[in-house]
């Protein structure tokens, strides 16, 4: 059962029938969770400290996008919690701490230095102070510890070689995926979420799509043509996949970003729409007091979603609170909350990209995709095109963006009505 420093509380609690443990401390959960989810609701807000200031880190995103919430999982370190299934007996620990409980002494160097520190100067002299200090450092950074035992081996890697590839499962990738195979064009799509964080984010998954598929490269090869790579998560089995397409379809949406508000890193500043996405997901709604912090017309709705008063950023001095947030600090005073919930505009998720040549221009939330009017962009290893938010296209008409962009794909190849 939460307690009560929960942040959710579950929608059924006689669901929570998994029994796991945080830091040698029960936990529970209910089948299907992430662990995010059952952490956020036992309270457990703060997974980790950060490298150089100890200062505590929790998720943010809440969708595989920032890695702030990574943890240790049955002896393998660096896994986020926010995209990790759970299972019955599963071993969480939190990372970066000396301590796996009660209070952390390297908590005290953001005390020390709350000014700030030149690391690069600290301690330079004498020597055999710096070669002290260097150790300390070395022992100190770093994500984690070495694994407790080998990884198992992944799955043998293998190659498909589809006419059509989509990145991306959002409205604007499935609308492309959903069009094509109306016109009878072999298409694949891949998802780096599961299937049902990917529902929760679109509302939609009546279309084939391959999940838990992250693309994280795309390699030319050594005679023409090029190789999309992607880490596949099968269950508990792990493996590589190579797709040499003739066209790929970049829909890879939007990332969350922080809003610039003093102390905006305290565990319990989370992203609006991935937190959205959890309720949804789940059932759950929120155990504690709240607000959205945002402007326009995307923030209106999450706060509506969410249930929350919305707030300009300009009418938060500060978040308040030691290893969580506590309170916010407004022109009226303080205000006592336990989540702040962040909508600021997102930025294009344009890494992949640039990366395969496509080129990209700035606009007011990010570097976008450029491309011309058919939905081309520039790229010399494929027939490449983008569609949706990743090209500065508003979410609302994402999905009317990528039925267009495959119209013209079909045009390109001939097989347009």
């Amino acid at each position: 059962m939460p307690g009560d420093d929960a942040v959710l509380r579950p929608a059924s609690p006689s669901a929570l029938t998994l029994e796991l443990a945080y830091d040698d401390a029960p936990l529970r959960a209910a089948p299907g969770d992430t662990v995010s989810a059952a952490l956020l609701r036992a309270g457990r807000v703060a997974t980790g400290r950060s490298l150089k200031f100890r200062r505590p880190r929790g998720p943010f995103c809440l969708q595989g996008d920032c890695g702030t919430c990574l943890l240790r999982v049955d002896g393998e370190p660096n896994l986020r919690a926010c995209t990790t299934r759970v299972r019955a007996g599963m071993q969480l620990q939190s990372q970066n701490r000396v301590l796996p409980r009660g209070p952390d002494p390297t908590a005290l160097v953001d005390t020390v230095f709350a000014a700030g520190m030149d690391h690069h100067h600290f301690m330079v002299r004498p020597r055999l102070v710096n070669t002290i200090m260097q150790e300390v450092a070395r022992n100190l950074a770093g994500l984690g510890t070495l694994p407790d035992a080998p990884s198992e081996p992944p799955a043998p890697p293998r190659h498909e070689a589809p006419q059509v590839l989509v990145v991306g499962a959002g409205p604007a990738g499935l609308a492309v995926l959903r069009r094509l195979r109306r016109a009878g064009l072999a298409a694949v799509c891949v998802e780096r979420l599961d299937r049902d964080g990917a529902r929760a984010r679109c509302g939609d998954d009546d279309a084939e799509v391959r999940y838990d598929t992250a693309v994280f490269g795309l390699y030319p090869r050594e005679h023409g043509g090029g190789v999309v790579a992607a880490r596949v998560h099968d269950g508990d089995a792990r493996g590589i996949v190579t797709f040499a397409p003739r066209h790929l379809v970049l829909a890879t949406g939007t990332r969350d970003v922080i809003v610039p508000l003093r102390n905006n890193d305290l565990p319990g500043v989370l992203a609006a729409r991935g937190l959205a996405s959890l309720l949804r997901r789940t059932g759950d709604t929120l155990a504690v007091p709240g607000v959205v912090v945002g402007e326009g017309e995307r923030a209106t709705a999450l706060a509506r979603q969410l249930r929350l008063e919305l707030l300009a950023p300009t009418a938060v001095e500060a978040v308040l609170g030691g290893a969580r947030v506590e309170a916010i600090a407004t022109r009226e005073g303080r205000r006592e909350l336990g989540v702040v919930a962040l909508a600021g505009t997102p930025a294009p998720a344009s890494e992949l990209a640039r990366q395969c040549g496509a080129r990209v221009r700035w606009a007011d939330a990010g570097f976008v995709v450029a491309r011309d009017e058919t939905g081309r962009a520039a790229a010399d290893t494929w027939t490449t095109w983008a569609c949706g938010e990743v090209c500065g296209v508003a979410e609302r008409d994402a999905a009317d963006d990528g039925e267009r962009v495959a119209e013209a794909l079909l045009a390109a190849i001939g097989r347009a009505p």
